[in-house]
């Protein structure tokens, strides 16, 4: 045996004992495995295009089934039992669509960096991005707050986002995807939606998360908490010391959405309780019937001309007429004959980070640490 050959063999050995088992197996750390994002779910169809080169492959085996030197721009749609990009028809139920040489893939003309995972079952078609981490929070921050705040609260936000996608692998991981493109989870642009300073505030946060009792949690942020966060516990089943809200600042009063007013008419709202299966005449009065400790409506009493009642918790209510017509709970209800004026504060749900808080925060000489603090009482800042 050569010298060399030896050497190679001990630094094999070498590498097998003291490479960390995450790094070999599989079933790596959710920080080393790439973000799973719903761009689309349930579709009809949708267009794709790699303006170089790329692969299809089996989403199972990964076999390739078929490679290219550039995908024109091309209609993914069912067709009897397969699944068809521009001419090419797929039995697999399951395909990747990776580009080479690190190019973008258009889904319906917006860049993503990363594969694309093409579902194909009853309900229609589900678009898939696996995208790293990093690059995931890139095309976030553009969506959720202004390249143009301080950098500060560009920082804070970033870490917000990479641990609530962290938390999101965790809890999600028997499912197709970890987290979706919209409000439901954090809104995501993609390659688009990067910008020069949110992409400075990822880099100079870069492996940042949060952490409670040295777990991760679910860092929820909003827009604007109208004067005091919410708890979790009023939202979700999650009860934790930095998500019990009550915190009091006036950081959010000298922003966009702190106070609102909604004139409603009282038959529309009847139509949207019917539309979603309750039985309720026309109403005459809507009240308060319950509030939680931060001041948001609990619970909400709906009484129609002919006597009926409906009580319902404000969070369906809200849901039933529109989160961005109620652009909160926290409000006061002044009925005026066949309408009815809702007069509230702030954007969201109120639990976490204010994001217009967080910028007066950093605008006063607040760093990021100190905000998330402040936001998220008792966590503790960790480097992955």
């Amino acid at each position: 045996m050569t010298v060399f050959r030896i050497f190679c063999l001990s630094f094999l050995f070498l590498l097998l004992v003291f490479l960390p088992l995450s790094s070999l197996s599989a079933n790596a750390s959710p920080r080393s495995r790439p973000v799973r994002v719903a761009l689309l779910k349930g579709a009809e169809h949708f267009s794709v295009a790699v303006d170089g080169r790329y692969e299809i492959l089996d989403g199972k085996t990964r076999r390739v089934l078929k490679k290219g030197a550039r995908l024109k721009k091309s209609l993914v749609m069912v067709k009897g039992r397969a699944t068809r990009i521009g001419e090419e028809s797929f039995l697999e139920e399951r395909v990747v669509l990776e580009p080479m040489d690190r190019i973008p893939v258009l889904i319906n003309n917006r860049p993503y960096r990363g594969d694309i995972l093409i579902i194909r079952s009853p309900e229609g078609l589900t678009a898939i991005n696996y995208v790293d981490l990093e690059r995931y929070v890139q095309g976030v921050l553009y969506r959720e707050i202004s390249d143009k705040w301080p950098l500060e609260a560009i920082k804070a936000q970033a870490v917000a986002t990479r641990t609530y996608a962290i938390y999101s692998q965790q809890t999600y991981a028997g499912r197709d995807y970890d987290v979706t493109s919209d409000v439901y989870s954090q809104v995501y642009g993609g390659k688009a939606a990067e910008r020069y300073r949110t992409n400075l505030g990822v880099k100079r946060t870069r492996g940042e998360v949060l952490t409670y009792g040295g777990k991760i949690f679910p860092t929820f942020f909003h827009a604007n908490s109208g004067g005091i966060t919410e708890s979790a516990a009023e939202l979700w089943t999650i009860d934790l010391p930095p998500l019990r809200g009550g915190i009091r600042s006036s950081f959010s009063v000298d922003s966009p959405h702190y106070r609102w007013k909604r004139n409603l008419r009282l038959k529309d709202i009847q139509d949207k309780l019917n539309a979603k299966g309750y039985s309720i005449g026309l109403i005459k009065e809507i009240s308060i019937q319950e509030r939680n400790p931060s001041g948001r409506v609990r619970r909400i009493l709906l009484t129609s001309r002919d006597g009926q009642t409906l009580e319902l918790s404000g969070k369906d209510f809200r849901q039933i007429v529109g989160p961005d017509i109620l652009k909160s709970n926290l409000y006061e209800i002044e009925m005026q004959g066949w309408y009815v004026d809702f007069v509230g504060h702030g954007w969201g749900h109120g639990v976490g980070l204010d994001q217009w808080g967080a910028r007066n925060m950093a605008r006063e000489r607040f760093t990021y640490q100190q905000i998330l603090q402040f936001y998220y009482p008792g966590s503790s800042l960790t480097k992955e």
